[in-house]
């Protein structure tokens, strides 16, 4: 009797344990299940909010200015900058209700030109309510910011050349540089002749002999990466910048700074100097005399340009443009340097007279005070922008650069003549150039040796600039598309 007693005590013991070991065990099942759940719901949840992205871009697609989810209210206590909360269920394809996704819509203006439009959307699961995910997109028109390079002449990017951004030309493309991004061209086909290094006697793979020249492939030539090479692809508008330039001209006069022609103002006025200060004002100096230096241009041949300033007088020192609508518009030539606070569009265009077409100088170094996106600057010349003789052995320019009807570049200048200024070091560009004629700061000899111009040069695309560009700038493609995905915490 006394063992059996010791066995029941025994048999209780080791029961009670066993039950408590897998009373545990069990309840480590639940828990990794309901953790399993739980994730597997996140997940879901994600997918919830990410399917309220994409509805929103159906919406956008049906009215492009759409930021009230098609409602006739705003928000439930207005004034209110962001509209919504807007909610909407959510099913599966077999129609059974899984949750809801609610959406909180901004949109982003400047000069009354919608730059983007935010949404923001929240997926819940009817599952578990507790747990919620968010993502945040933003969605803006293709504008010329999104390019590195936009071109409307044929173009040879040499071997020395490094890429940073989408590169586009309406007309042909030799590509022997390098590049991490879309190089497209408007041509299926072009000649390319001796000026881009084709030999009629020897023409490159994939060309053939037609003349005195060899047709190509929109692009074509030695180049990495040519899997992302595209032709032929949708030209760019030259011709429309002129409407842009006359909306910056209207808006200029109403709530930005419009200059007329400088001969207005003063009688020996030759142009404009615009000096940007780092507090986020600028000044204006008329410029009463030129002096002119002998250059040289693959279209002109050799002429005197008058691009030096030899004098000038102050008309307006720290002038504001606010932060609303930073726009200025020049109806002459200008010069232009300095360091950039705030948004900004520069514009020099004669709309006045059909018969005169304006032009840029970068006078000096172009920074901005900030380099985390709150700082950009455009300019847009009606015809060339320079870089004139006297600039910057190491020159640094940051911005978007429009050259409507001309090129963007630095003439060819005579060593015998200026010695010590015809060639510099290096040029640094960060943003984008959007150019009708070939674009050349550097002049080489057929022996490849340095001519005149900069020996070396790089340019970068800014990512800064294609999320939140200077206002007003000319469109690529006016459809709105999502240029930007994150996840909020």
């Amino acid at each position: 009797m006394k063992q059996k007693g010791i066995s029941i005590v025994f048999v209780l013991i080791f029961g009670a344990v066993f039950i408590t070991t897998l009373a545990g065990f069990i309840g480590l099942i639940a828990f990794r299940y309901q953790q399993a759940s739980k994730y597997s719901s996140s997940i879901k949840a994600l997918h919830i909010a990410e399917a309220g992205i994409n509805y929103y871009k159906w919406r956008l697609i049906q009215d492009e200015n759409d930021v009230q989810d098609g409602h006739d209210w705003c928000c439930t206590e207005p004034p209110c900058s962001i509209c919504g909360p807007y909610e909407h269920d959510y099913y599966d394809p077999q129609g059974r209700k899984q949750g809801q996704f609610i959406l909180e819509i901004e949109k982003q203006e400047i000069c009354g030109q919608v730059l983007g439009i935010y949404v923001s959307s929240t997926g819940v699961l009817d599952k578990f309510p507790d747990v919620e995910r968010k993502v945040k997109a933003k969605f803006a028109a293709t504008s010329i910011a999104d390019y590195a390079y936009i071109l409307n002449d044929s173009v040879w990017a040499g071997e020395d050349r490094n890429i940073f951004g989408r590169y586009h030309s309406n007309g042909g493309i030799r590509m022997d540089g390098t590049h991490n991004s879309l190089v497209s061209s408007a041509s299926s086909e072009w000649l390319c002749t001796s000026s881009f290094g084709c030999d009629w006697r020897n023409c490159p793979f994939d060309c053939y002999r037609d003349g005195s020249a060899c047709r190509c492939p929109g692009v074509f030539g030695d180049g990495s990466s040519q899997d992302l090479w595209w032709y032929p692809a949708l030209p760019f508008d030259f011709a429309g910048i002129t409407s842009d330039l006359a909306n910056i001209k209207t808006l200029s006069q109403s709530i930005g700074k419009y200059y007329p022609p400088s001969v207005d103002l003063n009688p020996m006025g030759r142009g404009y100097h615009v000096i940007f200060n780092p507090d986020g004002t600028f000044d204006i100096r008329i410029i009463t005399g030129l002096s002119a230096k002998r250059a040289y241009d693959t279209e002109k041949g050799w002429y005197w340009f008058s691009e030096t300033i030899s004098s000038e007088v102050n008309y307006e020192i720290g002038v504001s443009l606010g932060s609303a609508c930073q726009l200025l518009f020049v109806e002459d030539n200008i010069w232009v340097e300095g360091v950039v606070s705030g948004r900004k569009t520069l514009a020099s265009a004669n709309l006045i007279n059909p018969t005169v077409d304006t032009t840029a100088i970068i006078n000096g170094d172009l920074e901005y005070t900030s380099l985390d996106g709150t700082d950009s600057l455009a300019v847009i010349a009606e015809q060339d922008i320079y870089i004139p003789l006297y600039s910057p052995d190491d020159m640094i320019v940051r911005g978007v650069f429009v050259a409507q009807k001309g090129h963007f570049g630095r003439n060819h200048y005579s060593c015998f003549s200026y010695p010590s200024d015809c060639k510099k070091d290096s040029l640094t560009i960060y943003g984008s150039i959007v150019s009708y004629g070939r674009v050349g700061t550097q002049w080489v000899y057929s022996s490849g040796s340095l001519a005149s111009g900069y020996a070396e040069r790089f340019n970068y695309f800014d990512e800064k600039l294609s999320r939140d560009p200077p206002p007003l700038l000319p469109y690529v493609s006016n459809a709105l598309e999502v240029i930007s995905w994150e996840e909020i915490q």
